[in-house]
């Protein structure tokens, strides 16, 4: 009986080896000649930066990598220029632009637009959607100023479109949050796009708590709130040392000065559990530091460095 089944059941399982096997074979040259049509990494680079309107000299931290999605090949082309990060997804076959997003804010992939200067290419290109709300929001058409470095008032990298100003979301979110706008202490005002829709997000602590507030650049409506109440309490405002402070300490602790090095993006206060601190990010040659310094005290929370940094 075993001689009776054993040679027809080993011709079937060695012809289906043998055909796994030619299809493998016929898949990978198949991938190989099709991977060969495509324009290649450094093309496809110099597709975003000429719709960026920069060269490699004006970027860091560039890089661009295949990607094999619902099967085609895309190239994802990522960099920095003067803090703002920029996003593009490259047809791997023809060049187009499938995808643009700068600083996070998603941009159409029409036709090209000339752009000769960063804050041209970082302002969006996409109209504000509308949203329902009360018209007794106050309206204004002023887009509001970026924050200067050094103030505790975080960055607000992207100008808002026609709507309320940064001071009415501020208002807006503090007294939703039913809290003294004296005793009040701002972390981060910025324009951001939430589900297509043009916002600020508001961040602030009091005493005790902290609030996030998402507010709709158009009507003032709020997207989205949350709190949390911090353990132990934040501290006094007066106490910090300054992001101007931290940058110095940072550069200490690493035997650089501020004409040695590019910063990453602008020094930002934050407060983890409690405790107030600086994020500290910059560049030296291919090199990149990262630090938390101690808002009040000065002192390294954590350090980190990247030897492997591509500019």
């Amino acid at each position: 009986m075993k001689k009776l089944f054993s040679t027809p059941l080993r011709a079937v399982i060695s012809t289906i080896c043998i055909l796994l096997i030619l299809c493998i074979i016929a898949a990978i040259i198949a991938f190989f000649v099709l991977k060969n049509t495509l324009i290649g990494k450094d093309e496809a680079r110099d597709i975003a930066l000429e719709d960026a309107g920069f060269s490699r000299s004006d970027t860091s931290r560039l890089r661009t990598s295949l990607e094999y999605d619902d099967g085609y090949f895309e190239y994802d082309v990522e960099f920095y220029v003067d803090g703002v990060e920029y996003e593009y997804v490259i047809d791997g076959e023809d060049g187009g632009i499938i995808k643009r997003d700068i600083d996070g804010k998603r941009q159409s992939a029409a036709p090209n637009v000339t752009t000769t200067t960063p804050e041209q290419a970082a302002a969006p290109t996409e109209t504000t959607a509308e949203t329902s709300a009360e018209a007794t929001t106050p309206q204004a058409t002023t887009a509001p100023q970026a924050v200067p470095t050094g103030t505790e008032t975080q960055e607000t990298t992207t100008a808002a479109t026609t709507g309320i100003t940064e001071d009415d979301a501020k208002d807006i979110a503090v007294k939703d949050a039913g809290v003294d706008a004296a005793a009040v202490m701002f972390t981060k005002v910025k324009v951001d796009y939430e589900d297509g829709i043009q916002i600020y997000e508001v961040d602030f602590y009091t005493a005790d708590t902290e609030y996030d507030y998402e507010i709709a650049v158009a009507d003032g409506a709020i997207v989205k709130k949350s709190h949390e109440t911090v353990a132990g309490g934040t501290p006094n405002k007066g106490d910090y040392i300054g992001s101007d402070r931290a940058e110095e300490i940072a550069l200490a602790d690493a035997s650089l000065t501020a004409a040695d090095v590019k910063f990453s993006k602008r020094t930002e206060l934050d407060i983890d559990d409690g405790r107030a601190q600086y994020e500290v990010e910059f560049y030296a040659g291919n090199t990149e530091y990262d630090y938390k310094i101690d808002a009040v005290s000065g002192a390294i929370i954590e350090k980190e460095t990247d030897n492997n940094y591509r500019r």
